[in-house]
């Protein structure tokens, strides 16, 4: 017997799937700043890794407050896209071709996030569920200002120093 019958159950395995992501990314993020050049690269990973675990942690307590004892929801977008994350630190054989590598990873992570808490978001708000839609839609909100940041810093200091380092 198929588990998603209703439109809250659907939002609730939503919002399973997205507790595990924010997971995975939190601990993805915090290991791969590390490894950057670009300073400013580096604290937005930092700081992305702290506002994913912000994340799961509101998401645990949204799920606790739907009646939802499961956290157990695997997300395999998520996995694939912190596989990418991996193997680009294994390919690039230059500092800054990997910091431009690693936006392109953690901007398709931000878009996939954005597309999953406005879906939720706009479930929570159909349910009547306002609060919940409004906490959502300020998480979506953050992940869009995120994904501002990372195209800034790419286009105006990343992309042009993995240029020069490809000329070289």
């Amino acid at each position: 017997m198929k588990e998603v019958a209703t439109l809250r159950g659907l939002m609730i395995y939503q919002l399973q799937s997205i507790f595990e992501a924010e997971n995975r990314w939190s601990n993805a993020l915090n290991e791969t700043a590390r490894v950057i050049a670009n300073e400013d690269l580096q604290k937005i990973f930092e700081k992305g890794s702290k506002a994913a675990a912000g994340h799961a942690s509101s998401l645990q307590g949204m799920l606790t407050d739907l009646g939802s004892t499961s956290l157990d929801r695997r997300n395999t977008v998520a996995e694939d896209i912190v596989r990418e994350l991996k193997e680009v630190q294994e390919a690039a054989a230059d500092p800054e071709v990997l910091d431009a590598g690693l936006i392109v990873a953690h901007q398709c992570m931000n878009h996939y996030m954005i597309a999953k808490y406005g879906t939720v978001a706009s479930y929570a708000r159909l349910l009547e569920l306002d609060k919940l839609a409004t906490d959502l839609h300020k998480i979506m909100e953050e992940e869009k200002k995120e994904d501002k940041r990372l195209t800034k810093l790419a286009e105006k200091k990343v992309n042009a120093k993995a240029r020069t380092a490809l000329i070289h």
